[in-house]
């Protein structure tokens, strides 16, 4: 408080919350990446090729095998996903905390139902969906907009590590398995008659239809070692993503003359 006393900052209080609000998003992505990893480590076990297997069911082993496998990975993507989310969010309440900033942020007609992004809100407008589409104005144009009606720099580095996120391949992979595991047609792990092509088709030419009987067979996209593998390099990509983002945080509040940490904390009796 004394350092934006010392500034003469308009609207101390609502920023001392939002260093709260900030803290607390922090420590919620850290337990996410600590979730994120725990599972993906028991993917790692499940897939050992030390654990013995029955030859006489091993088809039923490998089953049973793949299914756990790409549970465990999509738990940890969840947790990932969520994680990104929640940085995402992180920067921009960083971003809030400057008055020109939030200035250009609060502008947009699109952001106007977030009603400011008051601090520890519920509205669930004022929490917008992080994803590697461009198309998303908020992330894409108007929060690099705002860091540079700041003026201030390690807020510019701190959104330009975000946008780095967000167009970093191995987030865009783990973005487009999301979307085809929860909006389109997920996999399935067994092998099955449904193929993606369809059996039905009609041949406008000759004006008849076909319809082809197809056997049980494997969806490629199943293969619980690629789901692993994007699980893995997203957990990678994410926790690289914090740790730039700790000191960028800091230097960013402290040009908004707020502390990240208090130098000289007391109890409060």
């Amino acid at each position: 408080m004394a350092l934006l006393e010392a500034a003469d900052v308009r609207g101390r209080g609502p920023l001392i919350n939002r260093v709260v609000e900030i803290h607390g998003l922090a420590g919620s992505i850290g337990e996410q990446l600590t979730l994120a990893w725990a599972a993906e480590q028991d993917a790692q076990r499940f897939q050992d090729p030390a654990i013995e297997r029955d030859p006489q069911h091993l088809e039923d082993i490998q089953s049973a095998q793949r299914m756990a496998v790409r549970a465990l990975c999509e738990m940890s993507t969840h947790f990932l996903l969520g994680a990104a989310h929640s940085l995402a969010n992180l920067v921009l309440r960083a971003a809030l905390c400057s008055l020109s900033a939030a200035s250009v942020i609060n502008a947009s007609k699109r952001n106007r139902k977030a009603k400011g992004f008051e601090p520890n809100t519920d509205l669930w407008t004022a929490w917008p969906t992080f994803s590697s589409s461009l198309t998303v104005e908020l992330w894409a144009k108007e929060l690099p907009q705002a860091a540079e009606a700041s003026g201030l720099e390690p807020l510019k580095h701190l959104v330009a590590r975000l946008s780095m996120l967000q167009q970093d391949p191995r987030f865009k992979a783990l973005d487009e398995r999301r979307s085809m595991d929860y909006h389109r047609r997920r996999p399935q792990s067994l092998q099955h008659t449904s193929p993606h092509a369809g059996v039905w088709s009609y041949n406008e030419a000759t004006k008849t239809s076909t319809i082809k009987m197809v056997a049980s067979s494997a969806d490629a996209r199943r293969d619980e070692t690629l789901v692993h593998q994007i699980c893995v390099a997203a957990l990678t990509c994410i926790s690289e993503a914090m740790d730039d983002f700790e000191p960028l945080l800091a230097e960013s509040l402290s040009a908004c003359h707020l502390a990240w940490r208090p130098t000289d904390a007391r109890w409060a009796h």
